[in-house]
């Protein structure tokens, strides 16, 4: 590319819109962000108004399309808080695509729904969006966007990675969270299957995935130690079906040292955590063949054994640890029924009203940027109750309680159908608000969702916007499958980036925070070394080559298109869409220029963009 022609190109785009080229790192985010710290990051990235619009927007109401907003507004009603306008149409185009489907829209998208009068037609590719239709030709993995997407969610969130469970291990697992999505098999039979699975191999049997995942090795690193996985399982299953992190209390009592923490947490004991753990005490996890990570995942007679020592926590103490569920006390039937404790375990986890409230907040949080007990995986069971307060100073957790209660209530009467609460929130106007607020922000509205927060997009959602902004993909090959697909949110885990042709990808995702699934989580921080990233990888300047993809394109096209429809087609590709009066006209002066290598430049400074790197 001409250098000389990128500076100006970049420095002009900055001056007009007063963005930067480069993720913001003055308010770094951490792996979660609070509503605080993304209010900041959207202040950052998009601005504020002025205070002169602010009547203007405290008058200008939305339509209150489903229960949802009949709280989010109310309470902003109620304490007199103003609220962004709707996004526009393009803004939550690109928005609901990402959030949804892990992908930016396409231009002839972008037109299309732009030109469409029909009112319904925001609901209608929600729906479209969420229906997840397959191509039954596409054996043999049949798949689409959204069940990529979503698959992809879940396998960064149980960890499913190769390295842990073996590849074959991983794949089946990966093939589990997919058809289940696929089918839209109630969450809480989901969830069942994984706590109760048995198999002789993992690598036989997807469900078993998610407790052979959980295996903690003994000091040798061969055998597992069991009573270090029984407990791992615990915390697991709890941290991500009821959204409580027991950690602590597996090592300690919460007395004494959760007071500044977990107010419930502070009244439970470690002997009451082994006896929550201790509907896993009969299942066995070995390897299958004493080496590798294929597991066995098997019921036998063996039960908590106290005096076994541990590898990872405090050592433990003698008590009694027959079985008993932490949130309610309740004990397995004994009415001969030969329930098997695991199935106890799951019975009564996934009837707890928590299960419900913990799911739909998650999908709240990955929705809205936060959620409405946030972090999502922290919820304190004392500080729920707005008629039954927490003493000073503490406050009620929920941001919107009776919110929370009713989503559950929603999902639980349709069946538990992630898909259907997917739907209800993105179909909202409070998701739909835009990131934009024209009058006089306080931080103090953040916590009333009273404008979109943006997010820089996931590492995965970012490579991918990359390849279908530039039209150039590359094939990654799916360990142990035989397949290659063209999008990250396609692979199983990040280990299908492995390849010494592949290492401007992996140190491009890896700047941007991907998971390795191991102890790590995905982080959207922003850093420095990301704006390197994106400024001198080969990587971007291979993309916007104009003998490539979607330059070659227009200009291999007959007849050629002009200067001004290929700025179009730039914008529309990468930001969603069209340039704004002076954007077009600097944008098309380039051209003018240098025609090829002016787009070149123009399409290199647009995948920098602020505006591009943030949903």
């Amino acid at each position: 590319m001409r250098m000389s022609v990128v500076f100006p190109v970049l420095l002009s785009a900055r001056l007009l819109l007063g963005q930067s080229v480069a993720p913001p790192v003055n308010h770094p985010t951490p792996k979660r962000s609070t509503s605080a710290e993304l209010d900041r990051l959207t202040t950052s990235v998009v601005g504020t108004g002025t205070a002169a619009g602010s009547k203007a927007n405290q008058t200008k109401s939305v339509a209150r399309k489903n229960y949802i907003d009949r709280y989010i507004f109310g309470k902003m009603e109620q304490d007199h808080i103003p609220h962004a306008p709707l996004s526009s149409d393009e803004e939550f185009l690109r928005r609901v695509s990402l959030d949804l489907i892990g992908r930016i829209p396409q231009p002839e998208q972008v037109r299309a729904f732009a030109a469409d009068r029909d009112p319904a037609k925001r609901d209608k590719l929600i729906d479209e969006l969420t229906d997840a239709k397959v191509d039954p030709a596409a054996i043999p993995h049949p798949s689409a966007p959204f069940l990529d997407r979503w698959t992809y969610f879940f396998g960064d969130l149980f960890k499913n990675a190769g390295a842990e469970i073996g590849v074959k291990g991983r794949n089946l697992f990966a093939d589990y969270i997919h058809t289940a999505l696929l089918l839209d098999i109630p969450y809480n039979q989901f969830v069942t299957e994984m706590l109760s699975a048995s198999a002789r191999s993992n690598w036989q049997y997807g469900p078993s995935g998610f407790l052979a995942r959980n295996h903690a090795d003994d000091a040798d690193g061969l055998a597992i130690n069991h009573e270090d996985t029984i407990e791992d399982i615990a915390i697991s299953s709890n941290r991500y079906f009821l959204g409580i992190n027991l950690e602590c209390i597996a090592c300690h009592d919460g007395a004494r040292h959760l007071e500044k923490i977990n107010l419930w947490l502070t009244r439970r004991k470690r002997d009451e955590f082994w006896r929550h753990a201790s509907f896993f005490g009969g299942v066995r996890i070995y390897r299958a063949f004493g080496i590798g990570q294929e597991f066995a995942v098997k019921d036998d007679e063996h039960r908590f054994d106290l005096k076994h020592p541990s590898v990872k926590r405090v050592q433990r103490y003698r008590k009694d640890v027959s079985p008993a569920f932490l949130l309610t006390g309740e004990k397995p039937k004994e009415d001969g029924s030969r329930e098997g404790l695991r199935a106890a375990y799951a019975r009564m986890l996934t009837a707890d009203p928590q299960f419900a409230r913990a799911a739909v907040n998650m999908i709240w949080a990955e929705l809205m940027g936060v959620g409405i007990v946030d972090p999502p995986f922290e919820f304190d069971l004392d500080r729920q109750d707005p008629k039954n307060p927490p003493p000073a100073p503490w406050t009620i957790q929920p941001s919107h309680p009776e919110l929370l209660d009713a989503l559950a209530k929603d999902f639980v009467a349709n069946n538990y159908s992630l898909r259907h609460i997917m739907r209800m929130i993105v179909k909202s106007s409070a998701y739909q608000l835009s990131s934009r607020f024209a009058g006089e922000w306080r931080p103090e509205y953040a916590t009333y969702f009273a404008r979109r927060f943006v997010r820089r997009l996931p590492a995965e959602q970012l490579y991918d916007a990359i390849a279908q902004a530039t039209d150039v993909f590359i094939d990654f090959s799916v360990n142990g499958t035989g397949e290659k697909v063209k999008y990250m949110l396609q692979t199983r885990d990040p280990s299908d980036l492995g390849g010494k042709d592949l290492e401007d990808v992996r140190s491009l995702v890896s700047a941007f925070g991907q998971s390795n699934r191991d102890q790590g989580e995905k982080s959207l921080a922003g850093t420095m070394v990301q704006t390197s990233a994106l400024l001198n990888s080969n990587f971007i300047k291979d993309r916007v080559r104009a003998g490539k993809g979607r330059l070659a394109t227009l200009f291999k096209a007959d007849p050629p298109p002009t200067n001004e429809a290929v700025v179009d087609e730039l914008f529309l590709a990468t930001l969603g869409r069209l340039p704004a009066g002076k954007e077009k006209a600097l944008a098309s002066g380039q051209l003018e220029r240098y025609r090829e290598s002016g787009a070149e430049d123009l399409l290199w400074s647009l995948l920098n963009k602020t505006e591009f790197l943030f949903n």
